[in-house]
């Protein structure tokens, strides 16, 4: 991994780098924190506030190649989330390349805007659409994801912010706030409410209709991770279990005991007027107990 300074003040500094052989991205000093960002995918990799272990969970087997999605960090679900006929699982960009507009450093935070531009990318979307992202990233992190539909007519879309957050063991692991929240439980065909999840230690695919904040409590590290979501619907909560984690070559071997995914989502398409802005985000805090 190769590195050149970007920006630089009195705050900190953001340097060029490169993740695999060919992956462009930036990595990221702050006096509040630590982080790594790819431009392919548009994609945060980690993010580590001053004092705390780190937050987002990269796989060590992450393929950094084109045509490929990294595993862990934030990936973009977008224009769909999930599966969508023939096309795949969830979209395109999180292979797509993004440009990086802007560094801001202050103070309190290093702020990175990202943007994408697309039209006729995949035949189930051939729409034009633009893409940005603001993402600040402080003693906190917020992430906000703008769309456009550059087009001329209605479109649909779906998607997710499918953050991967570092855990001590997914069993060590509840989220209260979802314990009376309606699912639909993607393994088993479960749909209801009141419904306990005593930890979140695999396999578990859950979609839960609630759209307030979440609190990610790990008891072994005596912490907890809040999110706060902006403008989504669902949160999905996903953990392969080892069973599958052990057919995935880009989870390196026992990674599956090491995260939980929970993801601020939009799970059900959402309409994208032309020529219109639409935007969902989060922001991620970390609290010791």
């Amino acid at each position: 991994m190769s590195s050149s300074i970007l920006f630089a003040n009195q705050f900190g500094q953001v340097d060029k780098t490169t993740f695999g052989e060919a992956i462009r991205g930036l990595s990221i000093k702050h006096k509040y924190c630590q982080a790594k960002i790819s431009l392919y995918g548009g994609q945060v990799l980690n993010w580590q506030p001053q004092g705390h272990r780190a937050v987002l969970w990269l796989s060590e087997s992450s393929e950094f190649a084109s045509g490929k999605a990294i595993r862990g960090g934030i990936p973009l679900c977008w224009p769909w989330f999930g599966p969508y006929q023939d096309g795949g699982n969830h979209g395109f960009a999180r292979q797509q390349v993004w440009q990086l507009d802007s560094i801001d450093v202050d103070k309190d935070a290093v702020t990175v805007i990202l943007s994408w531009y697309g039209e006729k990318v995949h035949p189930l979307w051939p729409a034009a659409c633009e893409l940005r992202q603001e993402l600040v990233l402080g003693k906190e992190f917020k992430q906000t994801l703008y769309m456009k539909n550059a087009g001329d007519a209605e479109l649909e879309y779906s998607g997710a912010l499918h953050s991967y957050f570092c855990v001590s063991a997914p069993e060590n692991v509840g989220i209260e706030a979802l314990n009376t929240a309606e699912f639909d439980d993607k393994l088993t065909g479960e749909k209801g409410n009141k419904s306990l999840l005593p930890h979140c230690r695999g396999p578990l695919d859950r979609v839960y209709h609630y759209d307030k904040a979440v609190e990610l409590k790990d008891d072994d590290w005596q912490r907890s991770i809040l999110i706060l979501p902006e403008h989504t619907r669902q949160w999905v909560v996903w953990n392969p279990g080892t069973a599958t984690a052990e057919k995935m070559p880009d989870i390196h071997r026992g990674g599956e005991h090491e995260f939980v995914c929970v993801e601020a989502a939009n799970s059900q398409w959402q309409k994208l007027p032309p020529g219109r802005w639409v935007t969902m985000g989060q922001t991620i805090k970390v609290i010791k107990h």
